[in-house]
């Protein structure tokens, strides 16, 4: 065999070796795009102010909900409140849910999720706002996005009442890529009321799971009805058929190039 030729297949094994390198690493890649997209850490955050207070029945429990992207942009903010209730109907009831009029007159903001209702034993809050801006908005700082208004009509069966952040279904939507970035919410809401019973509830923060699949949370207007949340599928990020495909191809690549060096 003439040199040339010799060389011509060094070269050949040494691009086909290559390219299989490069081609495993990106299979790999694609397969862990599911996992990148959970955002244990994330850097925004949700939160309740005032997040205490003593009431009796009779009053009105006055609340909000605040958020902060962290200076990161973004295209929607989507939360989940609950809180429990015993017997048919809940001794505490929401009156109203007001979205932030100052941000909603900022601009590229609207808010036209504002809705309650039942689900089990729990009242159910859905606030959603998305930003149209091209840059989308930004914010170091708490900021006001709906104030919520309880009305006490007989003393709970549990008291204090807990307000929490639902952690599956409340999102913030980075405006870059539209990324899940909230950090699972810890933030709640504890309102002692006189009459209820004396049993303290610490709730235990439920796992966060999120995906990229699902686009900034599409607003809904309608109001009681019943949703039953259906779960995104969990992204499989283990070894599929492009990666096995890609490898036996790479490898019959190389062998044909030795088979030629000889």
């Amino acid at each position: 065999m003439n040199a040339k030729k010799i060389f011509a297949a060094l070269l050949v094994i040494f691009v086909a070796g290559g390219g299989f390198v490069a081609g495993l690493i990106l299979l790999r890649e694609r397969q862990d795009i599911g996992e990148k997209a959970a955002v244990a850490g994330g850097r925004a955050t949700v939160s309740f102010n005032p997040a205490t207070g003593n009431y009796k029945v009779g009053d009105t429990i006055q609340t909000a909900v605040y958020f902060n992207t962290d200076n990161i942009p973004v295209s929607g903010v989507a939360v989940r409140v609950r809180y429990p209730f015993s017997g048919t109907t809940p001794e505490v009831t929401v009156t109203s849910i007001e979205a932030n009029p100052t941000l909603l007159s900022s601009g590229g903001w609207t808010c036209p999720t504002q809705e309650t209702r039942q689900e089990g034993g729990n009242v159910i809050i859905d606030i959603g706002c998305a930003n149209d801006l091209a840059g989308g908005y930004a914010t170091n700082q708490n900021t006001l996005l709906a104030s919520i208004s309880l009305r006490v009509q007989r003393a709970p069966a549990v008291s204090p009442l807990v307000l929490t952040f639902d952690p599956v279904e409340s999102v913030i939507r980075r405006r870059s890529d539209n990324q899940d970035i909230l950090n699972n919410p810890t933030s709640i809401g504890s309102f002692n009321i006189e009459g209820g019973g004396s049993v303290s509830v610490t709730p235990t923060p439920s796992t966060r799971v999120t995906s990229s699949v699902t686009p900034t949370q599409t607003p809904r207007l309608t109001s009681g009805a019943t949703k039953t949340p259906t779960p995104s599928a969990m992204p499989d990020a283990g070894v599929g058929y492009p990666f096995v495909f890609g490898s036996v191809l790479g490898l019959a690549v190389i062998f044909a190039a030795i088979l030629l060096a000889i």
